[in-house]
């Protein structure tokens, strides 16, 4: 069931919460937010999701000793990944939230504002960005259950992007994933995985959303993470 499902990622979370997530970034269910109450506290998909993205990429580029830390988000929604991060990282000088639907990147910018992050938070929109990166350094950017939702020619347009601004870093996390996380795909089982790789990108990580094999079958929305490092 639904509720078993949250418990289940919800204890989980909790096994690989070292730095104490749960308790510093809490669920109050705004914004119609889905939730349910798990050892006597408020989860929703958005705040468990957040906190294992942010440990697979604390542990893969420990991000939070990167001095002047700069992320972009591809497909940012409304900001629920960019308010938690900059919670997370003391070292975060700019998140950096985009999007081509004009509608979330409105609602991103109000979220953000809501939640009292707007000093570390900025939402770039997508006629602006090529202008922004001309001029900003981007350590790593995360496209999370966004290029899945996009065109071939879409995605080769960001990723010509990032790479000519020598964005050096890019996470991946595409939405649900057959053949074992061995390919990247679009909604329609459209592989894209080569296309990364032509536009200068090498696979550094792949790993399952949740490393126990029983929680990545029954937990919320099983997919894999992706980390990419630029190579040319």
């Amino acid at each position: 069931s639904d509720e078993v499902n949250y418990a289940l990622t919800t204890y989980y979370v909790k096994s690989i919460d070292r730095l104490g997530l749960l308790g510093k970034l809490e669920e109050d269910g705004s914004f119609g937010v889905h939730t349910h109450t798990v050892d006597a506290r408020l989860v929703s998909r958005d705040l468990l999701d957040s906190i294992v993205e942010i440990y697979f990429l604390e542990k893969n580029l420990a991000l939070s000793s990167i001095q002047g830390l700069r992320m972009l988000d591809i497909g940012a929604g409304y900001g629920r990944l960019a308010s938690r991060a900059a919670r997370v990282f003391d070292n975060l000088t700019e998140y950096v939230c985009t999007d081509a639907v004009p509608e979330s990147t409105y609602i991103s910018d109000y979220y953000l504002q809501h939640r009292g992050v707007q000093c570390k938070t900025n939402v770039v929109p997508l006629d602006e960005i090529e202008v922004y990166l001309k001029r900003n350094a981007v350590h790593v950017a995360v496209n999370i259950h966004s290029f899945s939702e996009c065109s071939i020619e879409a995605i080769r347009w960001w990723l010509d992007l990032l790479a000519s601004n020598r964005v050096p870093y890019l996470m991946i996390v595409p939405n649900a994933v057959e053949h074992g996380g061995e390919r990247l795909e679009l909604n329609n089982g459209q592989d894209f995985s080569n296309l990364v790789k032509e536009c200068g990108y090498e696979l550094m990580v792949r790993s399952p959303k949740f490393m126990d094999p029983v929680v990545q079958r029954y937990g919320i929305s099983p997919t894999w993470h992706y980390l990419f490092k630029l190579s040319v």
